[in-house]
């Protein structure tokens, strides 16, 4: 179960789409002062972007006497079977949506379906998808984005499939909670 909950914060981190800076290659007597310099500040956006994700300011209400392990940017069942995790994507909602339109799946999952759906006043992206855990049981991942001015609030979920009329409701009642703070 840990894998799968790490599969699920990877992918979330590849489709958030941050660019990426390429290595540069110094030729023999140049030197390498300044290459450096820059490396060092790629790697302090880099640790800056992620703080930023992955701590940032969205409020949820979950139901704590189900998802009871309480990791700061998600929350887990007791036996780490379902989960929600909340982070804040570095771009737009509309540049986010686009991208997941022309990549919808990560390898290992199966895209399930993405829509764009309206509920109580909110445009919410949702992108649900399965994949079979170490144990072969079917495990459902839901990512659901919302817009929050020039960034995007995510929120991603799991779930085994056989359990989804108790998971699913919770889930989305933290989805339509979700705000900054």
């Amino acid at each position: 179960m840990k894998n799968f909950f790490i599969i699920v914060v990877l992918g979330v981190i590849i489709s958030c789409g941050r660019d990426q800076k390429s290595k540069t290659q110094t030729l023999p007597g140049v030197s390498t002062q300044e290459n450096s310099k820059q490396d060092e500040v790629s790697q302090d956006d880099v640790n800056s972007a992620l703080s930023d994700v992955f701590n940032s300011e969205i409020k949820i209400e979950v139901d704590e006497t189900v998802f009871v392990i309480d990791n700061g940017s998600n929350r887990v069942t007791e036996d780490m079977s379902a989960g929600i995790m909340t982070m804040l994507a570095p771009q737009p909602y509309e540049k986010l949506k686009e991208q997941l339109k022309k990549e919808p799946s990560q390898e290992g999952t199966t895209l399930i379906g993405i829509e764009e759906i309206e509920r109580e006043g909110k445009i919410i992206l949702q992108q649900k998808s399965m994949m079979v855990d170490e144990v072969g049981d079917e495990m459902i991942m839901i990512m659901h984005a919302l817009p929050a001015g020039d960034k995007t609030m995510m929120i991603s979920s799991f779930y085994p499939k056989t359990e989804e009329s108790k998971y699913l409701p919770l889930i989305e009642k933290s989805v339509l909670s979700a705000k900054l703070e």
